[in-house]
């Protein structure tokens, strides 16, 4: 005898189909349907205790009898009334029964799923920066969105070698350490090894280039020169512009666009509270006019919130650190500013506005304080932890600078007289204070 399957029967023998049933035409009933939506729409994930993931069965008969639910897989999936609870990883059958009545024939439909596990990714691992070849440990820190313990590893065991959270240097060199999770029952693992379903973005985030002893961090240019009085290589320049207490404050570019130089020009001396009669801001790069505020007596003020906290991934705006620790630029002062009991030139450093979790916007604000050494050009660098506090902290406790430029973009510098020149007059009498910035303005 031979025994034919037909394509129905073949469709409800399929995992992850949904094979409808019924009754038809036993001692003259009618045939009835059901129309069985599939649970979670076929996308479930297991819950993560003491949560569970459930849902509501929705089914309608074509008869309108009332229709009821069980679980044929009780052990992966329970059913009580018409919510749906997952119990474990496997696969999940649900049924859903009309019983027939008023003329109609009995008529059920099943749906079949797989429970799967929970996605994770990385959210945080802190770069912790150039670090001096010594004996000194460092400590390590990563966290993923599943709230599971991070597993770090060095893949350069030369130069650095990892126990638990731990970084142990070597040598001089780069350190490379990665950040993995192994998952559980609930989440999926997120390995380095899996790139292709991690995604290059979420790998990229798991490892660390980590400089150690004589290794430089790379460098990340905030401008590299000048275009125009108004215009970096990179971005735009602000200024308090030719306003009607500067008898004369004047910007210029070299020919080769390598310095800027802004002067402010006084008849008689300045007060001390004149500081911002002698400032400039620097944006970085991305960033246009229309990102941008000005105000009466400051051209390019500050940016808006708008473009930072809907941004554009296609068009990134702002320095981007990592690894870098200092800022580093070349300054030069005028000789009878510096000649000055007070000639110090106040450094700001702003991150893009973000929205805090009580749905308000804040930027960071760091600032730091340059005592020249010279009043010809001369190179300094600000470290982020040594030299710079912050003006504004967003209501953090105790932030880590070195942490927190490494989640922000750095999308503003603004350099100013701690005090404009009121001591020394030059050979016209006139009170100058003149500031003048070569060469690149970067990180690292």
């Amino acid at each position: 005898m031979k025994f034919q399957v037909s394509a129905i029967a073949l469709g409800c023998i399929a995992l992850l189909s949904g094979c409808g049933g019924g009754g038809g035409g036993t001692d003259g009933a009618k045939e009835q349907t059901i129309d069985f939506q599939m649970p979670f729409l076929g996308q479930a994930t297991i819950g993560v205790p003491p949560n569970s993931a459930h849902t509501t069965l929705k089914a309608t008969a074509s008869s309108g009898g009332t229709v009821t639910y069980s679980s044929a897989t009780p052990d992966t999936c329970s059913v009580s009334g018409d919510q749906l609870t997952l119990l474990k990883l496997g696969e999940c059958s649900v049924i859903a029964t009309q019983p027939g009545a008023d003329g109609f024939a009995p008529v059920s439909k099943r749906q079949t799923f797989v429970v799967p596990k929970n996605p994770q990714m990385i959210s945080s691992f802190i770069n912790p920066g150039w670090q001096p070849l010594d004996s000194t440990p460092v400590q390590l820190t990563a966290t993923f969105t599943s709230g599971l313990p991070p597993r770090f590893s060095s893949t350069t065991p030369s130069i650095c070698s990892v126990s638990g959270n731990t970084m142990t240097k070597l040598a001089n060199g780069m350190c490379i350490v990665t950040a993995e999770q192994e998952g559980n029952d609930y989440f999926m693992p997120a390995l380095l090894t899996d790139e292709t379903t991690l995604g290059k973005a979420m790998a990229k985030a798991m490892s660390k280039s980590i400089p150690i002893g004589t290794e430089k961090p790379a460098m990340v240019n905030f401008l590299s020169g000048y275009k125009d009085t108004d215009h970096t290589v990179e971005g735009l320049i602000g200024h308090a512009g030719n306003q009607w207490w500067c008898d004369s404050c004047d910007r210029a570019v070299s020919s080769d666009g390598k310095s800027f130089t802004f002067t402010s020009t006084f008849d008689k001396a300045p007060q001390a509270s004149e500081y911002y009669k002698a400032s400039l801001q620097l944006f970085a790069t991305g960033i246009v006019d229309n990102d941008v505020a000005n105000t009466d007596s400051v051209y390019r003020a500050t940016v808006k919130d708008d473009p930072f906290l809907t941004p554009d991934p296609a068009s990134p705006k702002g320095a981007r650190l990592d690894i870098q620790t200092a800022l580093h630029f070349n300054l030069a002062e005028n000789a009878e500013w510096f000649g000055s009991a007070n000639n110090q030139v106040k450094v700001e450093m702003f991150l893009a506005p973000f929205k805090k979790t009580d749905g308000t916007v804040c930027r960071l604000a760091l600032q730091s304080t340059v005592q020249p050494t010279a009043a010809a050009a001369t190179d300094y660098r600000l470290g982020f932890k040594d030299n710079f506090t912050f003006s504004q902290a967003c209501g953090m406790s105790a932030p880590d600078v070195a942490v927190l430029v490494q989640t922000q973009p750095v999308v503003e510098l603004r350099f100013s007289a701690v005090q404009p020149n009121g001591q020394v007059a030059n050979a016209s009498s006139k009170y100058v204070s003149q500031f003048k910035l070569t060469g690149p303005v970067y990180f690292q």
